[in-house]
């Protein structure tokens, strides 16, 4: 059997001969014999067993004796060579140690499936390892792509479907979407309606993806010649042609939606923005009008219609076609105003801003238009005034009363002045002594303020000193917390294997005396100290090294795969994290992260699903919800989640998780039979039907729940069919 059929020579052979170029030059039987000692531990079940000890020992001892470099990557791309020499069980030995170690655990597992298929052992057997290659990985599309194929091969069709979607979703491999491509359109053969819609709908993405777009709504259009009522479908379909700038084939699908749902106001929003995107201002006007006359306070509608003409009609005119609905409307600055504080909510700042100025120009026209208006009033009385007394002033009588009037006016006018000179006076004293009592005021608070402040300086250091002793109390109890620990494990190592400690502590001994310590040694130091069973030690060595160069990666992943041996997932996600900031290409702490990342989500889960058990199901909605904010993309935590929402009894919530966590693993056969079961629980008999059909097309081994559906999916399709 030609292993040529699914993986590359030419990339096998490079790979092949970077792995020997590591190596000195060594006997070609040598290599042979460790091939057959790899071979045989894979068939020793038991690690344990004298047997399995004894030939990994001479396989050790063998690898040492001929200087070969035994890293992860060294070892990791010795696999390519054992695959390609057909050498598949040293191969399978040697991936499943690179696991354990928390290396490239996806690809690892994707190349065990491709072993096992190269065996030709059952095709559960390969999807198991691809759909685990995926948990680690839910973006290597190899292997998704590789368990789609298989999914076919199997008439697993639905399976296959959602694999391939997702893999056109990910990828960026064209050869790959050319490859999905002609299965389609050659070696695919839909059951259903259903089917033929995703295959279109499949066919329709990689053409968007390629740049082909005629084609991609042709796709499109077929998809929905099976299915013609599926609004949800032409919608689908309209949103992806309205991304890729495909106006007038989206238009045409939106116009076919509002045919059957004609005051549907996202679809006129889409259509104005679309032709507003096309120049078609006054199209994109009476779309947004349209929707404003239905609903006046449509946020999207007022935006888009403002910005439709924004730059390009006075402010008044704009706000007079958004508020269309009031004939008596008139623009002033307080309405501007207000619609700036809109366009700052809708996240435009600049034209925010804009419009801002515009209200305050409109505020002060305002301003001057009221003092005009004052003048001229004023101006009014002044001349009715003097008329008046032009009339009043003819008559000799009346102008000797005036005199006398002018003259009490006079006195009266002195007397009030002297009156108000005396109240000035003794108003400045007052305030003289008000000021002056303010000031002693003034003073008592200062001294006062100044007492506190001591008081709080002193309570200040009070508590620094306490905070101080207990850091002290707390190191001196860490620190004997630790020499406990070493002590216990070095006699623990001591008694285990008295020989290897002191050969190991030999070693130890010339790293330590070694001047200067660089990282490397820093590094060997700590190794040594874990090979020789003293963690603490080691975790302390690392510490130091971290101390002497604080941005070196290795030293965190070190840290972090400590922890992880130690089962401390928390400090070891921490510091495989910052192992990963300082170097993004650290392909060591990236895998054992993965591998750290899904132990503590089968921890949060467990916590969660005893609390479900026990029927409480807010604290494991909380449980969960803490899960996926750390854990989005985890398909078994929202699975969970939706059975906790099903129980709560909202249903949407948990179709919602249920579909959400198919998305992220289209093989979650009991999220498809959840899912139809919700759906069976709102009377949707027809969603119902699809969910199962799923279910039962992943061939799931609970026999009773294939009886159950079977008879379902009878009944349903009678119905739908």
């Amino acid at each position: 059997m030609q292993f040529t059929k699914f993986i590359n020579i030419k990339l096998l052979l490079v790979l092949a001969f970077a792995f020997f170029s590591m190596l000195p030059i060594q006997a070609e039987e040598n290599t042979s014999e460790i091939d057959i000692l790899r071979a045989e531990l894979s068939f020793i079940k038991d690690k344990n067993s004298p047997q399995y000890v004894k030939t990994k020992q001479k396989l050790e001892k063998l690898i040492s004796k001929n200087k070969i470099t035994y890293t992860n990557e060294a070892r990791f791309a010795d696999t390519q060579r054992l695959i390609y020499e057909q050498k598949y069980n040293s191969a399978i030995w040697e991936l499943n140690e690179l696991i354990e170690n928390g290396y490239q655990p996806s690809k690892c597992n994707e190349f065990l499936a491709d072993i096992s298929q190269k065996l030709e052992k059952p095709a559960k057997k390969s999807a198991q390892y691809y759909k685990i290659a995926l948990q680690y990985d839910n973006q290597n599309s190899s292997a998704r792509f590789k368990l789609a194929k298989l999914y076919l091969q199997e008439g697993k069709n639905i399976l296959a479907i959602e694999n391939f979607r997702q893999v056109v979703v990910d990828t960026k491999n064209d050869s790959m979407l050319f490859e999905i491509e002609n299965i389609i359109k050659n070696k695919f053969t839909p059951k259903n309606r259903y089917e033929a819609n995703n295959l279109y709908e499949i066919l329709g993405n990689i053409y968007i993806k390629i740049n082909e777009n005629e084609k991609a709504y042709e796709a499109y259009a077929k998809a929905l010649q099976t299915n013609r009522e599926d609004l949800f479908l032409k919608y689908y379909f309209a949103n992806l042609l309205y991304e890729n700038n495909q106006n007038e084939n989206a238009i045409a699908l939106y116009n076919s939606i509002l045919e059957t749902y004609p005051n549907d106001m996202q679809i006129k929003n889409s259509i104005a923005k679309l032709l507003l995107r096309s120049g078609d201002d006054i199209g994109a006007s009476n779309q947004y009008e349209e929707i404003l006359a239905i609903y006046p306070n449509s946020p999207q509608a007022k935006y888009g219609l403002y910005k439709t003409y924004e730059n390009k009609l006075p402010i008044e005119k704009i706000l007079k076609k958004i508020y269309l609905n009031n004939p008596n409307f008139v623009a002033n600055s307080q309405n501007i105003q207000e619609f700036a504080v809109f366009l700052a909510d809708m996240g435009d700042v600049i034209s925010a801003q804009n419009l801002e100025k515009c209200a305050q120009l409109y505020k002060e026209q305002e301003k001057q238009k009221l003092a005009l208006l004052e003048q001229q009033k004023q101006a009014q009385i002044t001349n009715n005034a003097q008329n008046a007394t032009a009339k009043k002033e003819s008559k000799p009588e009346i102008q000797n009363k005036k005199q006398e009037s002018l003259k009490q006016i006079e006195q009266t006018s002195k007397t009030k002045i002297t009156q108000q000179q005396k109240a000035s006076k003794k108003q400045l004293q007052q305030q003289e002594n008000l000021k002056k009592q303010e000031e002693l005021i003034k003073q008592k608070k200062l001294k006062e303020e100044q007492l506190l402040k001591e008081q709080k300086a002193k309570q200040d250091a009070l508590e620094k000193e306490k905070i101080k002793q207990a850091k002290l109390k707390k190191e001196q109890q860490e620190k004997e917390y630790q020499k406990k620990q070493i002590e216990f494990e070095r006699k623990k190592a001591i008694s285990k294997d008295a020989k290897k400690y002191q050969k190991l502590k030999t070693v130890l001994d010339k790293y330590i005396a070694t001047t200067p310590k660089t990282t490397e040694i820093h590094l060997a130091i700590a190794n040594t100290y874990k090979q020789m069973g003293e963690v603490t030690n080691s975790l302390l060595q690392l510490k130091e090294a971290m101390k002497a160069d604080p941005t070196n990666s290795e030293i965190y992943f070190n840290l972090g795969l400590t922890h992880f041996e130690m089962n401390n997932l928390k400090e070891a996600k921490i510091n495989l994290t910052k192992s990963i900031n300082l170097d993004s290409e650290n392909s060591k702490a990236k895998n054992l992260l993965a591998f750290v990342n899904q132990r503590i989500v089968t921890q949060i889960i467990n916590e969660a699903y005893e609390k479900y058990e026990k029927k409480q199901y807010v604290p494991a909605f909380e449980t969960l919800e803490k899960g996926i904010e750390q854990y989005p993309k985890n398909a078994q935590l929202y699975y969970y989640r939706a059975l906790v929402y099903s129980e709560m009894n909202r249903n949407a919530a948990a179709i919602y998780d249920f579909e959400k966590s198919i998305e992220l693993d289209p093989s979650y056969y009991m999220a498809y039979y959840h899912l139809g079961k919700t759906y069976e629980k709102i009377k949707d008999e027809r969603n119902a039907l699809v969910a199962y059909e799923k279910f039962l097309s992943i061939e799931p081994e609970e026999q009773d729940l294939i009886k159950e559906i079977e008879q379902k999916v009878v009944v349903f399709g009678a119905k739908y069919y």
